[in-house]
């Protein structure tokens, strides 16, 4: 600075690479000044964060980051020179625009919230030899021989004589306890309507092994089965089919788990079944055997290192020829319509080898003289593992390891609802049914409880129904034992053709005899429909990597906001902002000694 001879004052002229430090009057003169208009802008925004004041600091760095920003209009709200109605317009449009983009964003996490697993079809078709065969249960109407040992009929007959005469039954008709015993046990597998009429005479304290009794007036399976074909092959039907006691009482099962392999404990079964299949024992001995089964199988992880040969057994081509082929026999000597009424013939009921049957569900009823033909369509659902980040109320399923059943070693959705009703009935009879699984310690329900589990098992379907319904009107609502899908899961749809089967004239034509002249006769095959299929898919619709994705789209879209714009903005309001405020700290020493400086100068 120095003074001219006619007393102007004159000062320096500013550096361009630092804007020098102007005296108090110029200083003032440069900020509202009218001439601003004339004044490139970064070199106003420049002066307004060094020099202004705190609220003319905050203009300066706005601009300043406006200008630098992707986001949409914000350059010209904080523009320098730009006139208020243009600012005001850009204000509104962004406003219009933030409100779509929270909105999509909103209805995009609610989506997520809400559904953000999706069903669908696998990219590959799976061929029919990676999935077992289904394990086929066969129950027949005819559950024992009508034979001089026991006949329920005739001791039906006797004890309804006693009771229409002296309303009671104390056993006028010389009944042997093995009888009465008998009579009890098969009573628990007849019509509802046999059981009630009965049941107030029986007596009460009358001890009987219900499970083994249906055991040992069972039909032996070739006398009900006499041969069978599978995978091409003949056999004797009990070389394939071993024993399981169900609630329609003693049925067949074929490619069904051994009780170790179902159950934690097989004695929670109130039954043995030592049964070991070898398929090895067939008609057509002059075929190759097959090689030992190695290996294992689950709904998981599928077969591990096992051949052709394998447990649960599969099978490979989709014709009738390759599937599971059953001649079933029954005598009209041994029909009971006192126990069962006038429904003859066979259920057949089809499951994954991992589960129980559930016997309440579908079946397929085959009646004598039919030929019925099942094809089957596997319906085989699996989920990615990256399902786990989300719990089960949000997929709509269990993994196996996050459901934990007591009797059952794998989780299945039947092999809940079993366990379910069974500690329903143990918690409301103190028993269990005779076909339930139940701890050692728990007895199995007697004559007198049939009540009991019976109404266990309406109160439970009911209280289940009720709480189903609540739950879609309040989501806090919990349903007992909550049995939904496993996530992994196996189920057989199939298609039935019967046609009429005449087994007194297919005996004729082949030149042949038969021992029995009531024999009535059916044929079951059960196979593939096609040796390929299409798999159901679990997998995640809205993960969090594709919940960002979707926001940052709708971001960019309305907004141009970018990743690199939230790292923009947290810079500039942090290390830029800092470093900001250091160089004010130093101006404002300098101004402050620039005008101590300039003040002794005047004076």
């Amino acid at each position: 600075m120095f003074i001219a001879e006619n007393g102007a004052v004159h000062f320096p002229q500013p550096d361009p690479d630092y804007l020098s430090l102007p005296t108090p009057p110029a200083r003032h003169m440069s900020i509202t000044s009218q001439a601003l208009s004339d004044v490139p802008s970064e070199i106003i925004i420049k002066s307004r964060i060094k020099y202004g004041t705190r609220w003319s600091a905050c203009q300066g760095l706005m601009a300043e980051y406006s200008k630098s920003t992707s986001v949409h209009g914000l350059r010209y709200i904080f523009e320098v020179h730009r006139p208020f109605y243009e600012k005001f317009y850009w204000i509104v449009l962004m406003l219009i625009s933030f409100y779509f983009a929270m909105s999509l964003m909103w209805d995009t996490y609610l989506k997520w919230l809400d559904s953000p697993v999706i069903l669908g079809f696998d990219e590959t078709l799976v061929p029919v030899s990676k999935i077992p065969f289904p394990t086929i249960t066969i129950c027949p109407e005819i559950k024992m021989n009508r034979d001089e040992d026991f006949d329920f009929t005739k001791v039906a007959e006797k004890i309804q004589s006693e009771i229409e005469e002296y309303e009671s039954f104390k056993n006028a008709g010389n009944l042997t306890d093995e009888e009465i015993q008998k009579f009890v046990a098969t009573l628990q597998i007849c019509e509802s309507e046999v059981l009630d009429k009965y049941t107030p005479y029986m007596p009460k304290n009358l001890e009987v092994d219900v499970p083994q009794t249906l055991v040992d007036l069972a039909l032996v399976p070739n006398t009900t089965l006499p041969f069978c074909k599978w995978n091409g092959r003949f056999y004797f039907c009990h070389y394939l089919f071993k024993y399981v006691l169900t609630d329609e009482g003693i049925c067949y099962q074929f490619n069904g788990l051994h009780p170790k392999d179902i159950y934690r404990d097989p004695n929670y079964l109130s039954y043995s079944d030592k049964t070991v299949i070898n398929y090895n024992n067939y008609f057509d001995t002059e075929l190759p055997q097959y090689k030992d089964v190695t290996g294992n199988w689950s709904l998981d992880d599928g077969y591990v290192d096992q051949g052709f040969n394998a447990y649960p057994q599969r099978s490979v081509l989709s014709s009738a020829r390759n599937g599971l082929f059953v001649f079933m026999m029954g005598f009209e000597h041994n029909f009971d319509y006192t126990c069962r009424t006038f429904k003859q013939g066979y259920k057949v009921f089809l499951n994954s080898p991992e589960s129980v049957p559930l016997t309440t569900g579908n079946y397929i009823l085959v009646s004598h003289d039919d030929e019925v033909l099942v094809s089957i369509l596997p319906q085989y659902v699996t989920s990615t593992e990256n399902l786990h980040q989300f719990g089960p109320d949000k997929r709509q399923c269990y993994f196996n390891d996050e459901r934990y059943l007591r009797y059952f070693k794998s989780y299945s959705q039947s092999n809940c609802q079993t366990e379910c009703l069974a500690n329903y009935t143990i918690s409301k009879c103190g028993c269990a049914k005779f076909w339930m699984p139940k701890p050692m310690d728990i007895p199995t329900c007697g004559l007198s409880q049939v009540s009991c589990y019976t109404k266990a098992e309406t109160e439970m379907n009911l209280i289940i129904s009720n709480q189903t319904k609540q739950k879609s009107v309040d989501p806090s609502v919990e349903i007992m034992c909550d049995c939904i899908p496993s996530c992994n899961s196996l189920d057989y749809n199939f298609e039935i053709s019967r046609s009429y089967y005449d087994f007194e004239k297919t005996v004729l034509a082949q030149r042949d005899s038969y021992e029995h002249d009531d024999g009535r006769a059916a044929r079951l095959s059960v196979y593939f429909k096609e040796p390929q299929f299409t798999a159901i898919k679990r997998t995640v619709m809205y993960g969090i990597t594709t919940l960002i994705a979707n926001c940052g789209g709708i971001f960019g879209l309305f907004m141009g906001i970018s990743s690199l714009s939230l790292i923009e903005f947290i810079y500039f309001f942090s290390v830029r902002l800092c470093s900001n405020l250091q160089k004010r700290r130093l101006i404002k020493k300098k101004i402050l000694q620039h005008e101590v400086d300039f003040g002794d100068e005047v004076n």
